[in-house]
């Protein structure tokens, strides 16, 4: 029997689903810049491994309301190194191991902006299964990257006035 692992979390009382390998880390929020021209659903961008990543508001972009991130908020860094982006989630609640035959198809009124690829019961909950290559729209990913650009080049002109600084 095939199965899938998957990282299950919750965001504005719905738990979703990724596949594990769809994301590369689970870390607290760092400090965020916010760029001027970033999209209302980005809460900004972050250094990591000395590439700017973009902190996504999954609560925003599939439009589940506005949960407010705390200091203790999660994010899942995702393993797509061409997106460069995390997720502000609310709680991670763990790994899952779920059968292929397990995940039901999903209604086009579930799908959170075509996110959402299934749906898997578990006990008494209801956990979608998402997929990570489907959250942004080309034209978002597109910006994002341009914005990365900017972002990089801003994190270049630190360390290139911290050396003259020395």
């Amino acid at each position: 029997m095939e199965h899938h692992t998957l990282l299950s979390f919750r965001i504005a009382e719905r738990r979703l689903a990724l596949p594990l390998d769809a994301v590369r880390y689970v870390a607290p929020v760092p400090l965020l810049e916010s760029p001027v021209a970033a999209p209302y659903f980005v809460e900004g961008f972050f250094d990591f491994q000395g590439a700017p990543v973009a902190a996504i508001r999954l609560d925003r972009l599939l439009g589940l309301g506005d949960v407010k991130p705390g200091l203790y908020t999660p994010l899942l860094i995702l393993a797509d190194a061409k997106q460069a982006i995390a997720l502000l989630v609310d709680k991670v609640d763990g790994i899952m191991k779920v059968a292929v035959s397990a995940i039901q198809p999903i209604g086009d009124d579930e799908t959170l902006n075509g996110c959402v690829v299934g749906r898997i019961s578990d006990r008494a909950d209801t956990v979608y299964l998402m997929e990570a290559s489907c959250l942004l729209l080309a034209a978002e990913r597109e910006r994002f990257a341009a914005l990365r650009v900017m972002q990089e080049r801003r994190l270049e002109a630190l360390s290139s006035d911290a050396v003259h600084a020395s």
